[in-house]
């Protein structure tokens, strides 16, 4: 018996190499079908799994508000759930009937204001260049810079306002192109937070089994990063939108050109650390430069101002200091993500970023502690 045993090992071990080759001739052979099948399934899952992506993002975002509900009102979950997305409810309603109809007549407005602004600035600039002195004896001096001007900066200033449009435009075809799915993720994610234990349970027990020794260390890494991005996200939100209220009330009472549309994208490009800001005044010194290089200059002031009084005091209140992440690595990681990952990455980067800091110095201090014992021994 235990020969005919050994007799069978021994075919089996010369019939897989025999399968394996068979299998791999026919995978070369019909390959193309193979990942034609497997392109057209990978689509038909993502569409399926779209609704469940986006509620999960609802969800996570929205966990934040509704735990502190509960740690500081004691109200219950279903009650808490039901606030939350009762205020998301009323701000989209007042959204949709108050301030895109406004957006989309400033994006029209400007779109039409494009080449009316370009004649403005082109007589700017020939009123700066004839009432420019220069002291040097270079004949080209002034062609030069009236060149650059009308190659370089009408140009930027034009291309900046019509990927701004082209940008909010495609925002709204998307949302309107992901209604049912945004639908699906909205009752997913109650469905979440409702039964967040549960769900976390879950991905627990599955996460021991298939972790096993290392389940502690990725779990602490997890809820670190969790903490990190969820109060960062939550707190640089609320520090954004009273920014860009700030800045649209402002940019109204000096009389700026599209003052609520201004201010929000004042409120979306300051949730980019370091870099957002300089771009949202940036853009609303340019599209008012196409009206008036007065007023662009007065809003050039007045954004300067607020964005220095949000840096000193709404950025330190709201968000503070716990990312704890340098300017230079605040500058590197911003940079890196909107080279490789767009605008959620850049979003992210800080508070990632913050928290790979936190296991490096962790991670260098055991190492000098264990120098220093060495070198007691």
């Amino acid at each position: 018996m235990e020969k005919i045993k050994n007799e069978m090992l021994k075919s089996i071990r010369y019939i897989i190499p025999i399968v394996l080759t068979f299998i791999g001739i026919l995978i070369l052979k019909h390959f193309s079908q193979i990942v034609g099948f497997i392109g057209n399934n990978i689509s038909t899952l993502s569409s399926v799994l779209t609704p469940f992506f986006i509620g999960f993002i609802i969800a996570y975002i929205l966990n934040q508000p509704m735990k502190e509900l509960e740690s500081r009102f004691k109200l219950k979950r279903g009650l808490s759930v039901a606030l939350i997305y009762g205020v998301v409810a009323c701000i989209i309603v007042f959204a949709w009937l108050f301030i895109v109809p406004v957006i989309q007549s400033n994006i029209n407005d400007l779109y039409s204001s494009i080449p009316q602004g370009i004649q403005q600035i082109e007589s700017l600039i020939n009123d700066i260049s004839s009432g420019l002195k220069f002291s040097i004896d270079n004949p080209e001096a002034k062609t030069q810079i009236n060149e650059f001007i009308k190659n370089v900066l009408v140009p930027l200033s034009t291309s900046t306002a019509t990927i701004i449009s082209e940008v909010v435009i495609n925002l709204m075809s998307v949302v309107v192109s992901y209604t049912v799915n945004i639908f699906l993720g909205i009752v997913i994610s109650i469905y979440l937070l409702l039964s967040k234990e549960k769900a976390i349970d879950i991905v627990n027990i599955i996460s021991k089994k298939l972790l096993k020794n290392n389940y502690n260390k990725i779990k602490e890494f997890v809820n670190v990063l969790d903490n990190n991005i969820g109060v960062y996200i939550v707190a640089k939100a609320i520090d954004s939108t009273i920014y860009g209220v700030i800045c649209t009330i402002i940019l109204y009472l000096v009389g700026s050109k599209y003052a609520l549309f201004l201010g929000i994208i004042a409120a979306i490009t300051n949730m980019i650390p370091f870099f957002g800001p300089i771009i949202g005044t940036i853009v609303a010194v340019i599209i008012n430069l196409f009206f008036s290089f007065e007023k662009a200059l007065i809003v050039l002031v007045v954004m300067i101002i607020v964005q220095q009084l949000e840096s000193a005091i709404l950025e330190p209140y709201f968000v503070g200091k716990q990312v704890g992440v340098p300017p230079i690595f605040t500058i590197l990681a911003v940079t890196l993500a909107g080279k490789y990952t767009g605008f959620i990455g850049i979003l992210l980067s800080v508070p990632v970023t913050g928290v790979l800091l936190m296991y490096a110095n962790r991670f260098i201090e055991k190492e000098r502690n264990k120098s220093i014992e060495d070198n007691v021994a």
